[in-house]
């Protein structure tokens, strides 16, 4: 009968108690949540997280082809080309190649800081490509470089 007594009363005693142990360690926990949750908005405050530079990161524009026209007959052993600038373009990449698939290359620069481009020693009775894309040299995080413009000209057999 002790034993049932001492049960019976352990069990009262536990079931009384319960409810607010468990309120105080809910308490406990949104306290210590709390307190995570101060220090980490007072770190952040101390250093805040590195905003990207979205300007930086655009792709620059394609740069339009101004002269020669397409398919213009240039006699002479030079000819400067020209375009008009990509928006954003710091530099460009120039290629002249007397195939269109600028397998051979007769001229290329990766890095032209001007919009116009003079080539020499160019051969009577061949058609040269040349193209031109912009280039961000310091946008790495997306696309360094726009699409190519292409066009082309030739140079007239001497008669």
């Amino acid at each position: 009968m002790k034993i049932f007594v001492s049960v019976l009363a352990f069990a009262l005693t536990f079931a009384m108690t319960a409810k607010s142990l468990a309120e105080e360690a809910h308490h406990e926990a949104n306290s210590q949540e709390e307190k995570e949750e101060h220090l980490s908005e007072k770190m952040n405050s101390l250093f805040p997280p590195k905003q990207p530079d979205l300007a930086a990161q655009k792709v620059p524009g394609k740069p339009e082809l101004t002269s020669p026209a397409y398919f213009a007959a240039i006699n002479g052993e030079t000819v400067k080309l020209e375009w008009k600038a990509g928006e954003g373009a710091q530099e460009y990449h120039v290629q002249v190649a007397t195939d269109p698939n600028f397998k051979w290359l007769v001229a290329e620069d990766h890095s032209h800081k001007e919009t116009s481009f003079e080539v020499s020693k160019l051969e009577p009775g061949k058609h040269y490509f040349w193209r031109v894309a912009s280039v961000r040299p310091d946008n790495w995080k997306t696309f360094r470089k726009s699409y190519f413009a292409t066009s082309m000209f030739e140079t007239p057999a001497a008669k």
